[in-house]
């Protein structure tokens, strides 16, 4: 019976350690913020030649910390006790990268001053043991290197695909991003709005964890929720008259984590083993 329960554990054990990268998602309410650069098209242009796409970049999360709920299914705010994850500075040792791409112009809504619709969001854990840093400060060019792909910020550990998710325009049920400004070549600043799910059908560490359903919408349950500052950054924009602006995006997150259903699977199957072991001594 001891090797029951010592398989038992070693399983449970085991599964924790594939269940996450070097960073694990503690469960309850987490507060985060990355930032990154970005470019926008304007006037009809588009940003990946053969889709509809207007924006795209890149983001290293610098921080994670557990939060408190505001209010219910609705708002999360950082707890004060501070951070769990720095950037580059954890006793992971990694980077938590990303790129989101695909977003798409949205339709007409009389609250949203520059609509957006559709869009993806990819995370990685970047292992500094094995891995370079990646940093914010090169330039667009030589970035990019397909749909889905940015040179430094999606390769190492798959953690989540994340789509953005209506439920944020009230005006418009078909729009993901509510937009404050539209973007100029004469400058621009301003904030964008949005609620993210996970995509299952593409999964990695973090996402169950992050399949929440917490924040309640209109349009349904969402697991995340962004707004973020985006800023004209003329370093990031493309060959003069290309309608291809830059920008640099800072985003506060939200997301309430979830534990991972195979872990709970095997804590159960763990406890019954336990319980089987004390019926037979207390017979």
């Amino acid at each position: 019976m001891k090797k029951l329960l010592l398989s038992l554990a070693t399983a449970f054990a085991a599964s924790s350690a594939i269940a996450g990268p070097a960073i694990d998602l503690p469960s309850g309410p987490i507060y985060l913020k990355f930032t990154g650069q970005e470019q926008i098209a304007i006037n009809g242009a588009t940003t990946f030649a053969g889709t509809k796409e207007i924006n795209w970049g890149v983001f290293i999360i610098s921080t994670l910390e557990a939060g408190d709920i505001n209010t219910p299914n609705d708002q999360i705010d950082p707890n004060g006790d501070g951070p769990f994850f720095v950037n580059k500075l954890g006793a992971a040792h990694g980077q938590i990268t990303g790129m989101f791409y695909g977003i798409e112009a949205g339709g007409k809504s009389a609250a949203n001053a520059f609509p957006a619709t559709k869009g993806y969001m990819d995370l990685y854990w970047r292992d500094l043991d094995k891995m370079t840093a990646t940093s914010l400060s090169a330039s667009a060019a030589g970035i990019r290197c397909g749909y889905s792909c940015a040179v430094g910020f999606t390769q190492g550990d798959f953690l989540a695909r994340l789509y953005f998710d209506t439920g944020m325009d009230i005006g418009n049920k078909m729009n993901t991003i509510v937009g404050s400004q539209v973007p100029s070549s004469n400058g621009f600043s301003g904030q964008a709005d949005s609620y993210a799910s996970v995509d299952m059908t593409k999964q990695g560490a973090w996402s169950w964890d992050l399949n929440s359903n917490f924040f309640n919408t209109k349009e349904g349950q969402r697991d995340l929720r962004f707004k973020n500052s985006y800023n004209y950054n003329p370093k990031w924009s493309g060959a003069a008259g290309s309608n291809i602006l830059g920008a640099r995006v800072d985003d506060p997150g939200q997301a309430f984590a979830v534990p991972e259903p195979g872990a709970l699977s095997l804590m159960g199957l763990a406890l019954v083993g336990m319980g089987a072991v004390l019926r037979r001594r207390r017979g």
